[in-house]
């Protein structure tokens, strides 16, 4: 077989952040089930599997400059602009190579506190999922951390048969790979136009009426794997079983909430099957699963109920989006989820004024009969919303302020990476190209419209407008204008206060 080994590399993949896989986030998962955090202010070290490009590594590398990172992905593609972009950031704890995972595994490393593979695990082939689990046995410290992530069964059960035949009709076509999946796309169509009864399934309809208008790189890797393979959890587990981890929860927060997800009859008929991993495997039958954000640990350090509430409590948290766009109303598995308003209004309100640990909201709010206990899920529900997040006390306004003017230096002529670094909550923070170009101009000291409609125009681009596009100047720098305005009343006074 070829060095691809039956994986897509003649379209790079998408350029994104993970949040899943910042350190922080695994940190309150840990707390979440008793498990002593890591002290994220001392050094530690971090592998990527199969990081694509390694926005997330290098992201994290400029989060955590006295931690060392090292990242793989067999695409050389992938690794050279990896490698590229660390160069032009000025990051120095981070290495990535082009090696396979078996390759990898025969590499001098260190061994690791956290080891992450984001979506990849259920691409590759049974062979290379066991070179994971070797890399993991033998790279791992006692007490390290495993986030996999992977699309998983019975979610996927009636939404693979697609897949494979996008991959076989795909396989008759003489053409590049991305004529292939626009010609895959009609040929898919047509067969939900003409009636199929394999698309009478909703969840089927409900699927492609989504994926089909996804980004055509990603299409391209989540359908045209030759081993693309949905997993159960119980096979995954004991997979990392043979690498001497243990099972610990989601690395999506409020997954772990079980009534927030779930009926109390699912909960009560959950609570009668005594083998956690044959429950948790239920579990996912009753939330048709179709994606997994797994963590494993390698050896547990227990810490007291008391011990677990008092690290609560000393946690510090910040508002991340203004106080108009938090929502009580969302969708879980369960349906619409109403947040208390009682509970959530004054936490906002007291976020908004300023950034806070629980143990100073528990005083603050002494009034509004609000628990701990509730306190602390509200705040975790917050997070996993992406309202609010914790602050960090680590020190990385240098090498975070690198990253963003590379980042930034990238939007002039691209706008492909969408991530800035926050060096007040250590995590990547959405920015995308336009604002990316009003903060350019702001650097270099330059009227925001002319900076950018000059950008534009020399690209010979236009902006649209109600689905419109606008052809005369005139038009388009009268919508560039009110884009100014609007993110200099709304989004720029808050990536000042994340620090960007």
């Amino acid at each position: 077989m070829s060095w691809n080994e039956g994986y897509v590399t003649q379209t790079p993949y998408t350029q994104a952040f993970y949040h899943h896989l910042n350190p922080v986030n695994l940190n309150i998962a840990l707390l979440m089930k008793r498990i002593k955090p890591f002290d994220l202010t001392k050094s530690f070290t971090y592998c990527e599997l199969a990081c694509g490009y390694g926005v997330t590594t290098n992201l994290l590398a400029a989060v955590y400059p006295h931690a060392q990172f090292y990242a793989n992905d067999f695409n050389p593609t992938h690794i050279l602009s990896a490698r590229s972009f660390a160069v032009s950031a000025g990051l120095t704890n981070v290495q990535f190579v082009d090696d396979s995972f078996k390759e990898y595994g025969g590499r001098d490393l260190p061994q690791f506190d956290f080891i992450a593979i984001h979506g990849t695990y259920s691409w590759i082939s049974g062979e290379n999922r066991q070179a994971i689990v070797d890399f993991i046995r033998e790279k791992l410290k006692i007490g390290g951390v495993v986030y996999v992530s992977y699309n998983c069964l019975p979610g996927w059960g009636t939404i693979a048969p697609l897949q494979r035949l996008m991959l076989k009709h795909g396989k008759t076509i003489n053409a590049s790979i991305e004529q292939r999946m626009e010609m895959v796309l009609q040929f898919v169509d047509k067969l939900k136009d003409n009636k199929s009864a394999y698309f009478q399934n909703p969840n089927a309809s409900n699927h492609w009426e989504h994926a089909r208008n996804l980004s055509r790189a990603y299409l391209i890797h989540e359908y045209f794997h030759e081993h693309w393979t949905a997993l159960y959890f119980d096979q995954v587990q004991g997979e990392m079983e043979r690498a001497k981890l243990s099972y610990l929860g989601s690395a999506h927060l409020m997954d772990q909430m079980d009534h927030l997800n779930l009926t109390q009859a699912a909960i009560d008929h959950l609570a009668t099957i005594s083998d956690p991993i044959h429950r948790e495997l239920v579990r996912d039958f009753y939330l048709n699963n179709q994606f997994r954000r797994d963590i494993y640990i390698k050896g547990m350090e227990m810490i007291s109920t008391a011990e677990q509430i008092e690290a609560f409590r000393d946690m510090k948290f910040m508002l991340v989006v203004s106080p108009a766009q938090v929502k009580l109303e969302h969708q879980t598995p369960l349906g619409k989820l109403q947040l208390q308003e009682s509970v959530y209004q004054p936490i906002v309100e007291a976020l908004h004024k300023q950034s806070t640990t629980i143990r100073e909201l528990e005083a603050q709010l002494v009034d509004k009969d609000i628990t701990l206990q509730l306190l602390i899920q509200a705040m975790i529900v917050m997070v996993s919303l992406g309202y609010a997040h914790p602050i960090t006390y680590v020190s990385c306004h240098a090498s975070a302020a690198r990253f963003n003017q590379a980042v930034l230096k990238s939007s002039v002529t691209n706008g492909e990476l969408s991530f800035l670094c926050s060096p007040m909550i250590g995590n990547g923070v959405h920015v995308p190209r336009m604002e990316q170009l009003f903060l350019m101009a702001e650097l270099h000291k330059a009227a925001p419209l002319d900076f950018v409609w000059n950008i534009f125009k020399e690209s010979g681009l236009k902006f649209t407008k109600d689905g419109q596009v606008l052809e005369t100047e005139a038009d388009n720098r009268q919508f560039l204008m009110e884009q100014v305005q609007q993110f200099h009343q709304t989004r720029r006074p808050l990536l000042k206060k994340l620090s960007i």
